[in-house]
């Protein structure tokens, strides 16, 4: 009789036994995903400050850590990208991963010259009788560094982009300097509200 409980209360142990080990089983996996989506950064993640010689570390403008800025330059009546901008580019891919929770925003503009002659393109057809859709220089030079952004794995929501024309110069339109100057897209990611008056006047598409 003894003998018969001691086997029923040992075989009563080791069910108890097998449904804890089975339940640390099952728990383990949520428990490591769980885990997981709270150390996965929703939020622009600073880096660590540099160090100077002695290990201390030093001074550092926040503005620089959380913001990047894109200035790409073309040819006259182009909106192909040159390869010398690459680099610059793949920094903000870099920068994007680091702060996904920040959009991209990209101005496309053009020379008083180059929007003279849009001008006059978008008049004539618009007089003319052909049905043809028109998109203007500076809206191709913002949308070109789009596609190169979303080629890259930059999720398109996370880019807005910025038609300008002619109406914000960085440099003379009078000289050919100043022209080249003009024809370009600027662009920038950040954790700052410093860039707002840049969009009063582009128009977005």
């Amino acid at each position: 009789m003894t003998k018969f409980k001691t086997t029923k209360f040992s075989t009563a142990l080791w069910m108890i036994g097998a449904v804890v080990i089975a339940g640390c089983q099952s728990v383990t996996p949520a428990t490591n995903n769980m885990a997981q989506e709270v150390l996965k950064p929703s939020t622009c993640v600073v880096e660590p400050p540099p160090v100077d010689e002695n290990g201390k570390p030093m001074p550092v403008d926040l503005d620089d850590r959380l913001s990047m800025e894109l200035r790409v330059f073309f040819d006259k009546d182009s909106a192909e990208i040159k390869q010398q901008y690459t680099p610059e580019l793949n920094k903000i891919i870099a920068f994007a991963d680091r702060c996904s929770n920040l959009t991209f925003f990209v101005q496309g503009h053009t020379s008083k010259i180059e929007q003279q002659a849009i001008d006059e393109k978008a008049l004539h057809l618009k007089s003319s009788s052909q049905q043809l859709d028109f998109i203007s220089l500076s809206s191709a030079r913002a949308q070109s560094i789009k596609n190169y952004l979303v080629n890259l794995d930059l999720p398109a929501h996370r880019i807005r982009t910025f038609d300008c024309s002619a109406d914000n110069p960085i440099a003379p339109n009078d000289t050919e300097e100043g022209a080249i100057m003009n024809q370009r897209a600027f662009g920038w990611i950040s954790a700052r509200d410093r860039y707002d008056q840049m969009l009063l006047d582009c128009r977005e598409f």
